[in-house]
C-alpha cells in the first residue's frame, strides 16, 4: 500500500512540474559553424572566468582552441571589468555595503572572418553587507559572490552564444 501511495504521489509530482513548464537546461544550441571557436583576449587557462567559460562551452559540444587555426569562429573580447563600488557608509563614515558588478563584452566573427554580431554587452551586480569586524568572512563571502557573477555570466554568454545566426 505505501508503496503503491508513493508511486501515485511520485507521479503527481512529476506531473506537476511538467505542467509548470519545468525543464533542465539542457545544452545550448550554438549555430555549427561556432562549433570550433577560439577567444582571444582572455586567458582561458587561468583566469576564473576564462576558465568557467572554457568549461561551459566544451560541456555544451563546443571546441575551444587554445592557439587560434584557420577555419575557426573567433570570440574577440572587448571588455572583461570587476568593479566593487560603495553602496552604502555608516554614520562612523565607515563602509557598510558594497556592490560586486562584472561587464563582459564580446564580439563574434564566423570562420570565414565576417562580423556575426556586432558587440554584446552581459553584466551581473550584487551587493552585500560589509562588516569590518569579520575581515576574513568578508573576504570569503566577497570570493563566493564573485564566483557565482562568474557562473551567471558564462550562462548569459551561452545564450548570447545561441541567439547567433
Amino acid at each position: 500500500m505505501n508503496r503503491v501511495l508513493m508511486s501515485l504521489m511520485t507521479g503527481i509530482l512529476m506531473l506537476t512540474l511538467t505542467a509548470c513548464g519545468f525543464h533542465l537546461r539542457g545544452e545550448a544550441n550554438v549555430p555549427e559553424s561556432l562549433k570550433t571557436i577560439y577567444i582571444q583576449g582572455l586567458n582561458i587557462r587561468q583566469d576564473s572566468f576564462g576558465l568557467q567559460l572554457k568549461r561551459a562551452l566544451t560541456r555544451n559540444g563546443i571546441q575551444v582552441l587554445d592557439t587560434y587555426k584557420e577555419g575557426a569562429a573567433v570570440m574577440t573580447v572587448v571588455e572583461n571589468v570587476f568593479d566593487q563600488n560603495v553602496l552604502s557608509v555608516g554614520s562612523d563614515a565607515k563602509v557598510t555595503e558594497y556592490e560586486l558588478e562584472t561587464r563582459f563584452s564580446f564580439k563574434v566573427s564566423s570562420p570565414s572572418g565576417e562580423p556575426m554580431s556586432d558587440v554584446i554587452t552581459v553584466q551581473a551586480r550584487r551587493d552585500y553587507q560589509f562588516d569590518r569586524n569579520q575581515l576574513l568572512a568578508m573576504d570569503e563571502q566577497q570570493t563566493v559572490i564573485r564566483d557565482d557573477l562568474n557562473k551567471q555570466m558564462v550562462q548569459n554568454v551561452l545564450r548570447r552564444l545561441s541567439a547567433l545566426k
